[in-house]
């Protein structure tokens, strides 16, 4: 099955750079790299894998980690690889792991592209992808420190999401200029349960925080009353997705997956977390989700025009690339923190001030905080673009 792009809207003057497609009929790869610019550093970005990824998902996916990075003013550039296969099948996936890396080496050895773990793929495979090029000394760094039996490095990106909720709670009349009651807990439906929602729902359990709706691809449960966090970790480290059907309560209501968002219509949520795959908001359920905000821990979760539709009816639609960037910024600080501690103090520090800079940008410039983040991150990439440009012109000039 051959990547080809559907939406040719998606290439403008920014990028993509580069458009990579990696085929190899030895090993049934089929896998795309998308580079989205190098101007603002080496381009970094994680492997997804899954069976249906598309090419115009993974330029998307590429632009967003450009944003993330000029968000936080991160020296790098935005990437993202993306292979066909199923996660599931592991002796299918360590050799299309085996096939990336060798496709991809000369790209990572020249630091055309530094790979990260993503959805399908998690530190082990990164560490096979760097094994395989013989260079295993590049792959990211494990601290070795467990919470609650999961490694502090599965948090990162869940606790990231909660740091950004909470200024967006606390600034709530900033953002909307409308009264409400802070001195309540909120109630939040959180998508998805893997090692992200693991961490969004710890974290919301130390803020006291009420967890009402989750989902895996097994399905979804709600409890209007509140589900028991520490319960739903129990299960999950026992049954995997499966402590959908696992977990159990009074007032409990389980209904597909796809059907979580829209419970928000029916029952007072204050918050929506998407947290799996793109364009999970969009023309089929947007005109049935009623919150205050969505703080996507997800990357590209709403779909085109998604975000419109969400300010007019007076919802926040959160930048995804601002409250998910916990991962990158724990990566960035681990070579210098002492201890795990250390890295989520600076991931707070740096995702709290940038979230307040959101709001308080979005309020003076009266435009939503999507919008307001969107163009801070383009103009701080356009300047350097046109740095870039200027320096070409010299050396053209000289030559």
């Amino acid at each position: 099955m051959d990547f080809a792009i559907k939406d040719y809207s998606l290439l403008d003057d920014i990028g993509p750079e580069k458009i990579i497609i990696l085929n190899n009929p030895s090993s049934d790869l089929n896998a795309a790299l998308v580079i989205d610019n190098s101007v603002y550093g080496i381009p970094a970005g994680g492997v997804r894998l899954a069976p249906d990824i598309s090419l115009d998902e993974m330029i998307r996916l590429s632009r967003a980690m450009s944003l993330k990075f000029c968000a936080y003013r991160l020296k790098l550039g935005g990437a993202k690889a993306g292979i066909r296969g199923d996660p599931r099948d592991k002796e299918k996936k360590e050799m299309l792991l085996t096939s990336f890396a060798k496709a991809t080496e000369a790209f990572i050895k020249n630091d055309m592209y530094y790979p990260g773990p993503d959805m399908g793929t998690d530190d082990d495979d990164l560490l096979k992808i760097f094994s395989v090029m013989g260079v295993p000394n590049l792959a990211p760094k494990t601290i070795g420190m467990v919470k609650l039996g999961v490694p502090v490095e599965e948090l990162f990106t869940g606790y990231g999401v909660i740091y950004c909720l909470e200024v967006i709670y606390n600034n709530l009349e900033k953002l909307t200029k409308k009264k409400y009651d802070t001195s309540k807990k909120p109630k939040i439906i959180l998508e998805g349960f893997g090692k992200v929602g693991t961490a969004i729902a710890m974290s919301l359990k130390e803020l006291g925080f009420t967890l009402t709706g989750v989902s895996t691809i097994k399905g979804a449960i709600f409890d209007e009353d509140g589900l028991d966090i520490e319960e739903l970790i129990k299960l999950k480290l026992a049954y995997g997705d499966d402590l959908i059907n696992q977990y159990n309560s009074k007032n409990l209501i389980r209904i597909p997956k796809e059907k979580l968002f829209e419970l928000s219509s029916e029952y007072p949520t204050d918050f929506i977390i998407p947290g799996a795959r793109p364009d999970v908001i969009n023309k089929k359920n947007v005109d049935k989700i009623n919150a205050i905000a969505l703080v996507p821990a997800a990357n590209i979760p709403y779909e085109k025009g998604s975000t419109d539709i969400l300010e007019e009816k007076g919802i926040i639609a959160f930048p995804d690339f601002i409250a998910n960037a916990g991962e990158v910024l724990a990566i960035l600080v681990n070579k210098v923190a002492k201890n795990a501690e250390e890295i989520f103090e600076y991931i707070k520090s740096k995702i709290s001030g940038k979230t307040f800079e959101v709001i308080q940008g979005a309020a003076e410039k009266k435009i939503s905080s999507y919008d307001y983040a969107v163009a801070d991150s383009l103009h701080e990439l356009t300047k350097k673009i046109k740095r870039q440009t200027n320096s070409l012109e010299k050396l053209n000039r000289r030559y």
